[in-house]
């Protein structure tokens, strides 16, 4: 099940062509999307920051359509792994990214994003739209 990231789900809500395209192609084949706990925080920050309480709806609209991932042992090693790398090697992407790239890694390994510094994430595959 793909994960989506945090900057798929706003350009979601932004009703950004390339999102909503990539969006129904998982639709058309039936393809189940995840999210995670971290990417709903950052939803709802975003959507408190604005001011809008409009946000707010569209948030918990847009969180409904996708299943969200635990977070266990496995995913507490996996991102120890992932940021210990990152950093010995100088190019960490911030913790919540790390956790995030985690939580893919230890599902389907694939994430939806047009974040680029995933690509340091070994074995971690991109969707891109």
């Amino acid at each position: 099940m793909p994960l989506a990231d945090t900057s798929f789900l706003v350009d979601l809500m932004r009703r950004d062509r390339g999102a909503l395209k990539r969006y129904a192609g998982f639709e058309e084949q039936g393809i189940a999307l995840s999210t995670t706990a971290i990417t709903a925080m950052e939803l709802y920050k975003g959507a408190y920051v604005s001011g809008n309480s409009n946000n707010l709806i569209k948030v918990r609209t847009l969180l409904e359509l996708f299943t969200l991932l635990p977070i266990d042992e496995t995913i507490y090693e996996a991102f120890g792994r992932i940021a210990a790398g990152l950093c010995i090697t100088g190019n960490p992407i911030g913790d919540f990214d790390e956790v995030i790239a985690a939580i893919a890694l230890c599902n389907d390994g694939e994430i939806i994003t047009r974040d680029r510094h995933f690509e340091k994430i070994p074995d971690l595959t991109i969707i891109a739209y």
